[in-house]
């Protein structure tokens, strides 16, 4: 069994710590504690529909269900793109490269090789609103990627969250999955107070 880690690093996160002095008659010593102050994107994190106002179904932090991120099957789609130049990814991209496999509610979908991380601020790689559809017809629930909007911002998480499908995004270490295999993720999150609906999380594939 291999283990990889596909959680983003903090891209800026303020720590601040406070040492706590502690003394009694029998003992002395020093507690650290930290207090962060960060977004919900600096590192990998989840969307839920309610990240978009219009399309919240009441679902966030605090009352999604953590178990039904352990373990899941998951399928990797490997899309090859251009270099260079502005693609959006179709239906069919998506069908090649599942290449013949069952179609899971979780789907990856790696667009940009070996990129540090699924941060691109050009948008030059995205999905097409068929491609998002499609990926829907086919009972997609979770989707993780490195591609998502276009530069002229057609609604593609939009229309994700109308089909009732959470977006994981900024992940790493992606073009270590295999494409030619199921593995299984885990996701995990904190449960944060209010209505929080777009989660930083931690994620492991064990392959």
């Amino acid at each position: 069994m291999e283990l990889i880690n596909l959680t983003s690093p903090f891209h800026c996160a303020h720590i601040f710590l406070e040492r706590i002095p502690l003394k009694s008659d029998r003992t002395a010593y020093t507690g650290m504690v930290y207090h962060f102050r960060h977004g919900s994107m600096e590192t990998s994190y989840l969307d839920l529909p309610g990240h978009i106002a219009e399309t919240d179904d009441g679902c966030d932090a605090q009352n999604v269900n953590l178990l039904d991120y352990y373990r899941r099957k998951t399928q990797l789609l490997r899309i090859k793109t251009p270099a260079n130049q502005e693609y959006g990814i179709t239906p069919a991209d998506l069908e090649k490269a599942l290449n013949g496999r069952e179609w899971q509610p979780w789907i990856v979908i790696n667009a940009l090789g070996s990129a540090a991380d699924g941060y691109q601020p050009s948008r030059r790689i995205y999905l097409t609103l068929e491609a998002v559809d499609y990926l829907a017809r086919n009972g997609v629930k979770v989707l993780f990627s490195d591609a998502w909007e276009s530069p002229r911002l057609d609604g593609v998480f939009l229309r994700l969250f109308d089909a009732g499908i959470s977006a994981v995004c900024n992940l790493v270490n992606l073009d270590k999955l295999p494409a030619d295999r199921e593995f299984y993720l885990t996701m995990s999150f904190l449960p944060y107070p209010g209505k929080v609906t777009q989660i930083p999380a931690s994620l492991i594939a064990e392959i």
